[in-house]
C-alpha cells in the first residue's frame, strides 16, 4: 500500500485526538495538528523528499520527533507511537466514540 501525504497527516491528526484523550499538553497536541495541515498542503509527496536526501526538518513545524515518525510511517506504513498509543487509552472515557480507530489507515485510492 503506498503512503501518501494524506495518509501521514491522517495518523498524524488521530495521534493528536489521542493525546487529547490523555490530557497531554496542549503544545504538543497542537504539533501534532499543525504539521498534518503542512503535509497536507505539501506539493510534493513526503516519499519522494526523503527520496530525495530532503531534510523533512526544514518543512514548517517539523522538528526532530515529527520527522523521524514521518520517515517511519513512510517506511513501514503505520506508526508503532500511535498504536501505543491507542493502546494506552482503551477504556478511557471519549475513547469509545473515536470510531477512526477501530479500523486501520488505508492510502486514498488513486
Amino acid at each position: 500500500m503506498p503512503v501518501v501525504n494524506a495518509t501521514i497527516a491522517a495518523i498524524f491528526e488521530q495521534i493528536a485526538d489521542l493525546l487529547d484523550i490523555q490530557g497531554a499538553n496542549p503544545f504538543r497536541i497542537r504539533a501534532y495538528r499543525n504539521a498534518a495541515r503542512t503535509i497536507g498542503g505539501l506539493g510534493s509527496d513526503v516519499k519522494t523528499l526523503l527520496e530525495k536526501g530532503a531534510d523533512l526538518r526544514d518543512l514548517p513545524g517539523i522538528g526532530d520527533d515529527l520527522a523521524a515518525k514521518m520517515r517511519e510511517i513512510v517506511e513501514t506504513g503505520k506508526s508503532v507511537f500511535l498504536a501505543s498509543s491507542v493502546s494506552s487509552c482503551k477504556g478511557q472515557a471519549g475513547f469509545a466514540s473515536l470510531e477512526l480507530f477501530s479500523e486501520p489507515l488505508r492510502a486514498p485510492s488513486a
